[in-house]
């Protein structure tokens, strides 16, 4: 553009005034709880890349300590945790969690369905199951699914203030 005079548009100039009035909605934040570090890297990593500040938790020691200290916005669940799955779902019953859980996990395992079931027998959020092995492309989507939603939320609630 350069040696090029800009035209000025008002109308380009309205939209910038109008999306800086617009409250700054924050990255999400997702906890990823795997005992497979490998996994919980590549669950992270496609978090990342969709948007969100991933922290990881290999067991529900980690898991709890975090949700003491942060809100998170979505949590994925690998099925890896065996009896302390049960232990973390009625902890995030406790702590009143309202973000998505998306519980991955092989769709064939024992307990797969028991697990589905008790979570929504608490009252938690359950998105839609992650088949393993995980398929990026459909994580990544259920995590722009998410976002979607989460920014709903957030023009709505702006909205209502107004």
């Amino acid at each position: 553009m350069s040696g090029q005079a800009r035209v000025w548009d008002a109308g380009r100039a309205d939209r910038i005034a109008a999306r800086a009035e617009q409250p700054a909605v924050p990255a999400p934040r997702l906890l990823v709880i795997d005992t497979d570090n490998l996994h919980r890297m590549i669950v992270c990593r496609t978090a990342d890349k969709a948007g969100f500040v991933p922290a990881g938790a290999a067991n529900f020691a980690e898991a709890a300590k975090l949700t003491q200290t942060t809100i998170f916005d979505c949590i994925t669940l690998d099925l890896s945790l065996g009896q302390q799955t049960g232990e973390l779902l009625r902890h995030l019953r406790e702590i009143d969690c309202e973000a998505p859980v998306l519980i991955v996990g092989n769709r064939e395992a024992a307990g797969y369905r028991e697990t589905l079931r008790f979570a929504r027998s608490l009252g938690l959020n359950v998105g839609v199951p992650v088949p393993k092995p995980v398929d990026v492309g459909v994580l990544r989507y259920a995590f722009e699914q998410i976002k979607i939603q989460r920014r709903l939320q957030h023009g709505l609630a702006a909205v209502i203030e107004a």
